[in-house]
């Protein structure tokens, strides 16, 4: 009897798994045939649904999951889209067009080699389609390798010679190699095959507008619209051209037409954003309130309501709407870049630092996250960190002009002057109209000594913006260096009537005055600008230097106090005050104070930088290194502190690989500061290495002839080379420089075996 059980349930449960089976084919059955309706009837959000439901049943459908990315292309849900095809690639490998539409997502992700992988396998399916050769060249062009790219465009374009975006891919690949002639003989080919194409005259117009052909540009967009005067791209550009030509009312009827054209949520973000631009407020807030309310676009219509009231001071209103945003969409992006903003303007540093951090992790690829990361690495002093961020940004954007700029003012503020350059001139090829990349090249220059360079530059800013108060100011300290006082004095006073703070007026026109006698009408107008802008580190450092030049040192030291506070890796703040305590015979008093300072900051590497110099000038070398290893503790890189600890560490012949690790690791922060190389040669002579050793000593000794410190350790490595000539002539010169500098008694010795 209990077979005859058993063998009943076993029916059962296979009656019933039957039943199951059944019920779910035709529930698949079902939900497709409903998704394919929705979607022939444009319910794109109906058609989405529906195959997500089926996919529920049957996960491994590649064929559903490529209806399910169209569906989700068709309602502009361009990140879910991308996804699901690269999904149906991965479960359709044979399927060419499904290749070509997961590389086509992935290239608009900037993922090169994924794009440059499934586009090869397109073309390996489908050698004969000439849009699969064209994905391919885009993505070896990601890649930087611009002749394989060009060898698959020319592919595509003898599989289909009449097609005139394989010409527009081509322009561009040929505009990517600075080949600005081809480029646009192969635009005007585009054009010329199919002068109905509103891409190809859009890409025409686009190189026009790059180049600066303005009226050209609007031309070959004008044309663009008369034979489609719906398409939302050909608006968008237009309006966009309008708007950067200084003729924003003219932009709104093609802002409209983009918007009413597109019919997405999405695009009348486009037209709130306009309505900002243009100040038209209350049209703004009222468009953006509706579109905080549509699930598309509540998150950003949120953001850039937050903007609006932080803007108009309702700063804890501001936060509130964007906690909310970020609450309820915490990868978005932008919500973070903004709260970061809003940080950076309130002066919380550390909150905005953290913020910014958040974005980068949430959106790795955000060049914008990684700008404004490195904006406040910068402000907060850390220099190694800003730079990583802003060639981060750089990577991802080979012509992002601002991080090009941002770099070329931490080089230049660390004496870099030669890579500072380099990148001004980099920004100013990818943004030529844009002035901040000249005033960095100028300044750059003019640090280089390379006076007629800086003068060919600076022609061209003076005759476009002559009372420009940088650009005054500078061609001041252009004057200055070719010994025009009066003249300079003249452009330095213009321009600070325009702006008061100019650091660059400021400093030239304090030299001036010192030198001419009037020091105490030079202390009077810097501490004015420092009365409105104390914490200005800038500032603070010309005040302390004429505040020194008058005897005042309670001032200038609480000064130079302050810009050590500020921006803990300014050699010149620690090398004043190091000289300002020995003069003033208060080594003890100064490093209390300093241990008081240390135990009540965050962070307080200055403090601890200080310290150790008070320990090494009291010849205590032992207490010396453990103050710098505490501010190491705080900042691994602290350039100061690094190079003075391996200073220590050379003079005792101990710990030599740390110190050359520490010495590099400032040469980083620092690459022109004479001390730090003057260390790093040291150290290389500690370890014996004295060919290593010349060519950093040679460079210190270059920036600082004077120091007979630096001239006494080029001397021994020449001697150390066999180099007895030079070495004589290095030795003899740092003895009479100072017969009695640290070193000196060593120096004699070297002498006299070098004589004998």
């Amino acid at each position: 009897m209990r077979h005859h059980h058993r063998a009943f349930f076993v029916v059962l449960a296979l009656t019933a798994l039957c039943v199951a089976c059944s019920n779910s084919e035709e529930n698949k059955r079902t939900y497709r045939e409903k998704g394919d309706a929705a979607f022939a009837a444009k319910q794109y959000t109906e058609a989405s649904l529906n195959y997500r439901n089926y996919l529920k049943l049957d996960p491994l459908s590649g064929e559903v999951r490529g209806k399910l990315a169209s569906s989700y292309e068709k309602s502009a849900e361009y990140g879910n889209a991308g996804r699901e095809y690269i999904r149906a690639a991965d479960l359709l490998p044979n399927d060419a067009a499904m290749q070509r539409k997961a590389a086509a997502y992935l290239l608009g992700g900037r993922q090169f080699e994924d794009a440059k992988t499934r586009a090869a396998r397109a073309v390996q399916l489908d050698p004969k389609n000439a849009d699969a050769h064209v994905l391919l060249g885009n993505a070896i062009a990601g890649t930087k390798d611009y002749s394989g790219a060009l060898k698959e465009i020319e592919e595509a374009i003898s599989l289909s010679p009449t097609d005139s975006g394989t010409y527009t891919n081509k322009a561009g690949l040929l505009l990517a190699q600075g080949r600005n002639a081809d480029a646009l003989a192969n635009f005007q080919k585009a054009v010329e095959i199919d002068p109905k194409s509103v891409p190809a005259q859009l890409a025409l117009g686009g190189y026009y507008w790059n180049t600066g052909a303005t009226r050209d540009a609007e031309a070959a967009v004008g044309r663009a619209l008369a034979i489609d005067p719906e398409n939302v791209d050909a608006n968008r550009t237009m309006a966009l051209l309008y708007m950067s030509t200084g003729r924003e009312a003219a932009a709104e009827p093609y802002v409209k037409a983009m918007v009413k054209a597109a019919g997405t949520p999405e695009a009348e973000l486009d037209l709130a954003n306009y309505y900002l631009r243009t100040g038209r407020k209350a049209d703004a807030k009222t468009l953006l309130t509706s579109l905080v309310n549509d699930r598309k676009t509540a998150t950003p219509a949120g953001v850039r309501l937050a903007e609006m009231e932080y803007q108009e001071d309702d700063h804890a209103g501001a936060y509130k709407r964007l906690e909310a945003v970020i609450a309820a969409a915490p990868a978005d992006i932008d919500a973070h870049i903004a709260r970061a903003r809003f940080l950076i303007n309130d002066k919380r540093l550390q909150d905005a630092l953290t913020e910014a951090q958040t974005a980068t992790k949430v959106g790795p690829k955000s060049a914008n996250a990684h700008f404004v990361l490195g904006q406040i690495q910068a402000a907060l002093g850390q220099t190694v960190e800003a730079k990583a961020s802003f060639n981060e940004v750089v990577s991802l954007n080979p012509r992002a002009a601002l991080a090009q700029s941002a770099l070329a003012a931490l080089d230049l503020g660390t004496g870099n002057t030669e890579s500072a350059v380099q990148l001004a001139r980099d920004a100013m090829g990818n943004q030529p109209d844009a002035l901040q990349p000249r005033l960095l090249l100028v300044r750059g220059l003019l640090s280089r000594g390379e006076v007629d360079r800086a003068s060919s530059e600076l022609s061209f800013l003076t005759a476009r913006l002559p009372e420009h108060p940088t650009v005054r100011a500078l061609h001041g300290l252009l004057l200055l260096e070719r010994k025009d006082g009066q003249g300079a004095r003249r452009d330095f006073e213009s321009a600070l009537q325009r702006d008061p703070a100019n650091l660059d007026a400021l400093r030239g026109i304090s030299v001036l005055d010192a030198g001419s006698g009037q020091l105490p009408r030079a202390r009077d107008r810097v501490s004015a600008q420092l009365t409105k802008h104390p914490d200005n580190a800038g500032l603070l450092l010309i005040s302390a230097r004429l505040d020194l030049q008058a005897t005042d040192y309670a001032d200038g030291e609480t000064k130079l106090r302050r810009v050590v506070e500020l921006a803990p890796a300014s050699m010149q703040a620690y090398s004043l005050l190091g000289s300002l305590y020995v003069k003033q015979q208060k080594l003890d008093e100064a490093r209390h104070e300093f241990e008081a300072i240390a135990s009540k900051q965050t962070k307080p590497i200055g403090a601890h930088t200080v310290i150790g110099m008070i320990y090494e000038m009291q010849h205590n070398g032992a207490e010396a290194t453990k103050s710098y290893q505490r501010a190491l503790e705080f900042d691994p890189s602290a350039p100061v502190a690094a190079n003075n600890l391996a200073f220590l560490f050379a003079q005792k012949g101990e710990n030599l690989d740390q110190a050359l690790a520490l010495a590099k690791a400032a040469e980083t922060r620092l690459p022109d500061e004479p001390a730090v190389k003057d260390t790093v040669g040291w150290v290389y002579y500690k370890k014996e290495l004295p060919l290593l050793a010349v060519p950093e000593l040679e460079k210190s000794v270059q920036q600082a002839p004077t120091n007979p410190e630096f001239q006494y350790h080029l001397g021994m490595a020449y001697a150390r080379t066999g180099d007895a000539q030079r070495a004589r002539r290095a030795l003899e010169q740092a003895l009479q420089l100072n017969s009695n500098f640290d070193g000196a008694n060593d120096a004699r010795q070297a002498l006299t075996s070098l004589k004998d």
